[in-house]
């Protein structure tokens, strides 16, 4: 029986490209563990979009003197094009400027405000006395006052993670102008997360042992310190507005004194992303004509999946799954945990939150504006795109920064993936196409029973490994069985067996091709390219995914004919001219 899966991938901020950290950090991954669920029969909604509010979007749109709807109108295409070049298998990546998202914000907002998770509260904010205005998180700098990092930002530290209020920053100044700002006193919403605090504690206890030891542990960490009270609403611009018509139907108290100039602070807005997308997908079921490729969304939907968003988020047997980088833990640990129990809908609460540590680039972390950074985009197009996913998936951030080289790239790529799976596949297809003019049929076949226990047991072991987040070793476990196939290759040596013994030939050929056409299958969730185009070389267009129909499961064949003729699958590099990459 199939499962309903939700897949959530963090929003990118749409305010730049997307380099291979981010690829690292939650894309890729997200996208294996939503092929492999696929795969097994289930069904699958992954969604995820780009996060266009806020003042990083604003800060970009002063850079390049546009508006911010220019910026999202810039950048989110982009997004777009390069996640198809990756064949990420978005149901939908939408954006966070749909009237979808915002009328679920202002439900979420007013489920939490009528239930007394929202409280209203004074706090001093940062005033620019310049400007005559309240300044934006990101527009104020100063020293960290936790671990002394210069150049953070007032709301959070980048370097030790720890949430900052206003007035805990020392010697603040203004980004736009380097002034001081000052603190002055002004009305907001908060989330009053100490209501939340017991809920998330029964939350957070009930996946010990489940979830990564890091990131439980940081969590538990953020938990034992003690929540406070967290302000949702900023003077700014770029954000999406109250629903002060709504909310002037409730008693006063509830109710700002001034709504001027009052919006919905991004953090809080941004994962609700993950219920609307799914309503989203849900109300255009049927329409996909809506999402052509010029709308700049992803849309995708099997005929046999379920079309309500429904039986994903109210369902309790759903599961759900959260995949982003390590800035965000805390908010989609806690965070949105915390706004799905104080809205009391019975919404489902996240099973795993798989959170990658940070890939950096030979050594430093990735930076766009030090002009230190790998267009991921130009990176596949030089190289391909599923060699980039191999190095990737094979050394993604799980439990520790990781660190992207040149050297290691192409080490990786022609000491593992050329020279061993790349090389049984094309052996073992070379030798059939010469020595059996690409057909073979054996009636009675059964594969060598050693081989077919490693086969089965390669199946077992990815599958235990990308169900609990282990993406690294499910890649190694299937890498392992391509290992055993050479072994298997150069130790039964038909090369020689066929000029004496032809019978017994045939039964080790049959053995490679029932090996190589159940590594296409495992390869899928990692590889989905090389995949295909294996599948049509020795079987013609790979199985489709079906909801209730689990593909991720051995299959012997007694007959095979080649057909199309034998391509390399990847193609191994020269190691001098990958190297050459570190100097540009």
């Amino acid at each position: 029986m199939h499962k309903k899966v939700l897949v959530s991938v963090a929003w990118p901020y749409v305010n730049g490209d997307i380099h291979v950290g981010h690829l690292s950090g939650y894309l890729l991954p997200a996208d294996i563990f939503a092929r492999y669920h696929r795969l097994r029969g289930d069904d699958v909604l992954m969604v995820s979009g780009s996060d266009c509010h806020g003042t990083p979007i604003t800060v970009e749109a002063d850079k390049q003197g546009l508006t911010p709807d220019q910026v999202v109108d810039k950048y989110h295409p982009n997004d777009v094009k390069l996640f198809k070049q990756y064949g990420f298998d978005y149901n939908l990546y939408t954006k966070t400027t749909t009237a979808t998202h915002k009328r679920v914000t202002h439900e979420v907002f007013l489920d939490l405000l009528k239930n007394d998770f929202i409280v209203v509260d004074k706090m001093e904010q940062y005033y620019s006395p310049d400007d005559d205005a309240f300044l934006p998180d990101r527009y104020v700098e100063g020293v960290c006052p936790h671990c002394n990092a210069k150049d953070q930002r007032s709301d959070q530290c980048e370097n030790c993670g720890r949430w900052l209020s206003d007035g805990e920053l020392i010697d603040p100044v203004s980004k736009l102008t380097g002034n001081k700002v000052v603190l002055k006193e002004t009305e907001h919403y908060f989330l009053d997360f100490e209501k939340l605090q017991s809920e998330l504690r029964k939350f957070l206890d009930k996946n010990e042992g489940e979830w990564r030891n890091w990131v439980w542990k940081e969590a538990d960490g953020w938990l034992r310190e003690g929540l406070r009270k967290r302000a949702i609403t900023r003077d700014m611009d770029w954000a999406i507005e109250l629903p002060i018509d709504e909310i002037k139907k409730l008693p006063k108290e509830k109710q700002l004194n001034d709504f001027a100039g009052k919006k919905i602070y991004v953090w809080f807005e941004a994962v609700i992303g993950y219920l609307s997308a799914a309503q989203e997908w849900s109300e255009s079921t049927g329409s996909e004509e809506k999402y052509t490729n010029d709308s700049g969304i992803v849309y995708r939907k099997t005929e046999d999946q379920s079309s309500d968003w429904k039986e994903w988020w109210l369902d309790s047997s759903s599961e759900h799954y959260y995949f982003m980088g390590q800035d965000n833990l805390v908010f989609h640990t806690l965070m949105w945990p915390g706004q799905l129990i104080g809205s009391q809908k019975g919404y489902t609460l996240p099973k795993n939150v798989f959170v990658n540590k940070f890939m950096n680039y030979e050594g430093k972390k990735f930076s766009k504006s030090r002009n230190w950074t790998i267009d991921s985009a130009k990176i596949a197009e030089k190289y391909g795109v599923d060699v980039v996913r191999y190095y990737i998936a094979a050394n993604l951030p799980e439990n520790k920064e990781a660190n992207f080289t040149w050297e290691g790239f192409v080490d990786s790529v022609n000491n593992e993936l050329v020279a061993n799976l790349g090389n049984l596949i094309n052996r073992t297809l070379k030798f059939f196409e010469s020595k059996y003019n690409g057909e073979i049929s054996l009636s009675d076949y059964e594969i060598d029973s050693n081989l077919q226990k490693e086969i089965d047991a390669a199946y077992r072991q990815a599958a235990l490994l990308i169900e609990k987040g282990e993406i690294v070793n499910g890649l190694e476990s299937i890498m392992k069985l391509a290992r055993q196939g050479n072994k298997f290759f150069d130790e039964n040596e038909i090369w020689q067996v066929i000029k004496t013994d032809k019978e017994k030939a045939d039964q080790i050929m049959m053995d490679l091709l029932n090996l190589i056409i159940n590594l296409a299958t495992l390869m899928r969730p990692y590889l989905p390219f090389a995949a295909t185009e294996l599948h049509k070389m020795i079987v013609g267009d790979e199985t489709d995914v079906q909801v209730d129909t689990d593909i991720w499961q051995s299959r012997y064949a007694q007959e095979f004919s080649l057909k199309s003729e034998v391509k390399i699958l990847f193609q191994k590099l020269d190691r001098e001219k990958v190297l050459e990459e570190r100097e540009n």
